[in-house]
Parts: C-alpha cells; sequence; structure tokens
C-alpha cells in the first residue's frame, strides 16, 4: 500500500472517529439540558461551553414559540456543529502531528540522525 493512501486512509478514521465523538458529546449534553427542563446550574452551563461551544444556542432554541420545529433545527444545528468543531481540530492536530512526525524522520536524513 502506498505511504500515501494509508495517512489518508488515518486522516480519515481519525476524522470520522472525532465528529462522531463530537455528535455524542453535544447529544448527551442536550439530553441533560432537556431533562432538566433547560435550567442547568451556571456551572453546568459552563462545562457545557466548555465541551460543546455550539451549546450556547441553547437559550435561543428555548425561547421560540414554535417549540417542535425550532427544537429539531436548533438541536441539529447543536450537533452538526460540534460534531465538525471536534472533526476539524482532530484533522488540524493530526496535521501537526504528521509534520512533526516526519520532520523528525530518519528517512528524512538518510538513515542517521546528527545531534
Amino acid at each position: 500500500m502506498n505511504p500515501s493512501a494509508k495517512g489518508d486512509r488515518r486522516l480519515a478514521l481519525v476524522t470520522f472517529l472525532s465528529f462522531a465523538l463530537g455528535m455524542a458529546v453535544a447529544l448527551a449534553i442536550v439530553f441533560l439540558w432537556r431533562a432538566r427542563a433547560g435550567n442547568l446550574p451556571p456551572l453546568g452551563v459552563a462545562m457545557a461551553l466548555a465541551v460543546c461551544p455550539p451549546f450556547i444556542l441553547s437559550p435561543v432554541v428555548a425561547a421560540t414559540p414554535e417549540a417542535g420545529f425550532a427544537l429539531v433545527l436548533g438541536v441539529g444545528t447543536i450537533l452538526l456543529a460540534n460534531g465538525f468543531l471536534y472533526a476539524g481540530v482532530a484533522a488540524g492536530i493530526y496535521a501537526v502531528v504528521t509534520l512533526v512526525k516526519n520532520t523528525h524522520s530518519p528517512r528524512r536524513h538518510g538513515g542517521h540522525r546528527e545531534d
């Protein structure tokens, strides 16, 4: 297998798993928020915003008169936004790690490194 194709497959896997993790975290937070009827303590809101920044949209969702449709749109937006946020951060970290790893690779220095 071509080393470039192997790296592409790793990147796709990391991105997909991070996207799924981001959506799962957002879903857990939204379920917790709905279970408490939208009344999370201030520390809970701060922790939710730390792991799910799109949760900032939750007051907008709670304040709309057409609850059903707005809830679906709002929660869907929060889920997708957090998934894409996690995937983007993971892709960026993957790129930096790959760059650093390739920079310090013995293959790049002809099989040996001079310190």
